[in-house]
């Protein structure tokens, strides 16, 4: 399964990508696209491009700004203007405070991390894993779609 990492206002990128991508092997990801946004309009380009081609984009940072470009700031307000409901979303939590969220439509996955490498591994846990797992498998991907 391929997905798209964004840092957007990240810190320590080489470490969370790491972690990023131990906990996502597990489940067969590989990196189609690493790339980064530093505003809310470049951040929502990205997500859309990503989207566009692959099945899992994932945001790591933006939770830290204390101004309009909060990452929660910002989704609150894409999310505000969709059809996606509190049922499409989950929020994650580490142990240290840390906040993160799981947005899923039909067979897509937006994954929105905090930029501590420690908060990912604890977030991306087995369970969770395991459902993306199964969200994105291409018979589920297939099914939906009308192409299997």
């Amino acid at each position: 399964m391929k997905y798209d990492l964004i840092f957007y206002l990240s810190k320590k990128t080489s470490y969370c990508e790491k972690a990023l991508k131990k906990a996502l092997n597990n489940i067969g990801g590989e990196a189609r696209r690493i790339t980064a946004a530093t505003t809310p309009v470049a951040l929502g380009e990205e997500v859309a491009n990503s989207l566009r081609l692959c099945p899992l984009a994932v945001i790591i940072g933006g939770f830290n700004s204390v101004y309009d470009d909060n990452l929660a700031t910002v989704l609150s307000r894409v999310f505000s203007n969709s059809k996606l409901t509190l049922s499409n979303m989950r929020k994650l939590s580490a142990d240290n405070g840390t906040q993160g969220y799981i947005v899923r439509d039909k067979n897509q996955i937006l994954l929105a991390l905090p930029d501590s490498p420690e908060a990912i591994t604890q977030m991306l846990s087995d369970d969770l894993l395991g459902y993306m797992e199964e969200k994105l498998s291409p018979e589920n991907r297939e099914q939906r779609t009308g192409n299997g």
